[in-house]
């Protein structure tokens, strides 16, 4: 019976507790993805400005 309890949402909250804990984990790691995919676009054009400035400079 507290196991029913527990799945059975209250009117406050739209998600039990386990899809909360889940939502937290997916977006933690979605934000560590971002920053990864940032710091990749960052080196990408660090590298393509250091190939034009020795282009620009033959």
């Amino acid at each position: 019976m507290a196991a029913e309890k527990d799945k059975k949402q209250s009117p406050d909250k739209l998600l039990t507790g386990e899809q909360e804990e889940l939502l937290d984990l997916y977006l933690h790691k979605l934000d560590f993805y971002m920053e990864e995919l940032k710091a990749a676009d960052a080196v990408q054009v660090e590298i393509e400005t250091q190939h034009l400035k020795k282009i620009l400079h033959k």
